[in-house]
């Protein structure tokens, strides 16, 4: 480039995990274009994981439900055609789309930008978009999400060398309660709960880790989305039937927003999880994990520096990416007595 760009927008509006493992790229473009304005698209349910970011100068709302009936609502239309607007006037040098898909590349033409970056295995013609595509060796396959995500920014000069840093702010108020719910003490976090039904390691197993914790007098806390608030109080009311003592036990499943989960998990000793968006923000606030994967693969979708502790079983049909499965069997092959002691190894107990 001949001038240092002025004005930047990253095009990552979803989801949880993906936007988590791309916030460094907002430290690395600082670094490198320290005077810059760095803006970011992002869906609005997810604005907690950036706003207030030291590094980024302004949101983007993109909300693809409501801006789907463009055609047809007038509503809808007005967002839509506002949204263009904004892209148009904003006078970006440079758009980094991240997302890779038919509407982030229609954004990224839309800004006019003289730059326009983004993954040469982007789909739906996303690459038509593009100014300049980055290719991975063997399709990006050996390297974990933030390390891919930070590779696009290979044609701006940047070449990183220091470990990422998501820098993920922390809202007053949601820390405000993170602190009161946990008496401020470091707890251990249960994440059960994924979105694909095959990345889930059976709950049982998560119950029996849980009165394990619970024996060790440690403060145990479960989270999830109001959708998984079920697999929660499930493990609550085995832990009971079993006489477990569950004083130190806090189901905050379903109950609290994503600024009061990222401040839960901000106070955590030991995030224990699913492949799952929770635990890739659990990673960003560097934060030791143990995590069981399944269906997908720790060398693509991994936790970034911490794959000496996922712990998985291996099958011939791994990695399959199915989001359904009549077995089972590579989450089914992970036994608790392998959690415990990797649980143990990585919050040092004795």
């Amino acid at each position: 480039m001949a001038d240092d760009p002025r004005n930047i927008l990253i095009i990552k509006p979803s989801s949880l995990g993906d936007v988590a493992t791309a916030l460094p790229m907002l430290s690395d473009l600082h670094a490198k274009f320290p005077k810059a304005k760095i803006d970011w698209m992002i869906h609005p349910s997810l604005t907690a994981l950036v706003q207030g970011h030291e590094h980024l100068h302004r949101l983007l709302s993109f909300d693809r439900k409501k801006l789907s009936a463009w055609w047809f609502k007038p509503a809808a239309f007005k967002l839509f055609r506002d949204l263009l607007k904004r892209l148009r006037s904003a006078n970006y040098d440079c758009v980094i789309d991240a997302q890779g898909l038919f509407r982030s590349g229609f954004f990224t033409r839309i800004t006019g930008a003289k730059t326009c970056i983004g993954f040469a295995s982007a789909r739906e013609g996303a690459t038509l978009a593009y100014t300049h595509t980055v290719k991975l060796p063997e399709g990006g396959k050996s390297m974990v999400s933030v390390n891919r995500m930070r590779a696009l920014l290979g044609p701006l000069g940047i070449t990183p060398t220091l470990r990422a840093q998501a820098m993920i702010p922390l809202q007053p108020e949601a820390a405000a309660r993170a602190k009161v719910l946990l008496s401020n003490i470091r707890p251990v976090i249960l994440i059960p709960g994924a979105r694909w039904d095959t990345k889930r390691w059976p709950i049982e197993r998560y119950t029996d880790i849980a009165r394990k914790l619970l024996e060790r007098n440690e403060l145990v806390v479960l989270l999830g989305s109001p959708d998984e608030k079920k697999l929660c109080d499930q493990m609550v009311a085995s832990l009971t039937n079993q006489q477990a003592t569950t004083t130190n036990l806090r189901n905050l499943a379903g109950t609290t927003s994503l600024a009061e989960m990222i401040a839960l998990l901000d106070r955590a000793k030991l995030v224990i999880g699913n492949d799952s968006g929770p635990l890739h923000v659990a990673v960003a606030l560097n934060k030791p994990t143990v995590s069981i994967y399944g269906p997908t693969s720790p060398a693509f979708v991994g936790p970034y520096e911490q794959l000496e502790n996922v712990l998985r079983h291996d099958v011939s049909c791994h990695p399959c990416r199915r989001k359904e499965c009549d077995h089972h069997s590579c989450m089914q092959g992970v036994p608790v007595e392998l959690v415990w002691e990797k649980t143990k190894k990585v919050a040092s107990f004795t």
